[in-house]
Order: structure tokens, then sequence, then C-alpha cells
């Protein structure tokens, strides 16, 4: 986990919400971790106030696709690994997503 996040020169915060990015432990027990989701002209990160750091960061062009849907958002990365999060703003954060150039399906 890195440490502390700070939005770089020249670059754009399009948008963040809180979420909660949803680990699962032996495969089969959802744990929560509560935090924000920051999307930027460049980047998506998820932060995690009680730890202070950054739980994971990505570059868009690492980012393949996302689904929205009842449960939240689901990132996936061109290593075929898949990112849940939930929250209250799922909508927000889709259309952030979209406008940053990440494809839905």
């Amino acid at each position: 986990m890195k440490l502390k996040w700070e939005l770089r020169e020249n670059k754009k915060l399009l948008g963040a919400a809180d979420a909660s990015y949803i680990e699962m432990i032996l495969g089969i027990i959802p744990k929560p971790n509560p935090g924000k989701l920051h999307i930027t002209d460049q980047r998506v990160l998820f932060t995690e106030p009680l730890s202070v750091g950054i739980h994971f960061e990505f570059p868009l062009d690492q980012i393949v696709s996302f689904s929205a849907g009842m449960s939240g958002i689901t990132l996936v990365t061109t290593d075929g690994k898949k990112y849940r999060l939930t929250g209250m703003f799922t909508k927000k954060l889709a259309s952030i997503l979209e406008q940053a150039g990440v494809k839905k399906v």
C-alpha cells in the first residue's frame, strides 16, 4: 500500500465519491474496506482514510472496462483482475468513468 495521494500538477480530478472496496477472504467471505474512489484524467485510485494510504491505483489505460449494477461497480484491469466497489454513488462514479474514457460493459 502506498502512502498519501496528492493530485499531480497538470492533472485534473474528474470526480470522487465515497465507496467500499470489497476484498474476498478465502475466496468466499466479503470484507468491505471503506474509502474513496478518485478518478482523474489519467488514473483511477482508491484511498482508505483510516490507513491514510492508497489501496490501489491504475493508469486509465490499464483499466479494460467496468460494469455498474445494483451491487456497485466492478473494474477489470489488463491483467484480468476485478476490483468490486459498492456505495451510494454508483451512477455518479459510472458517469465519471465513462467521461474518463473507460469502456462500460
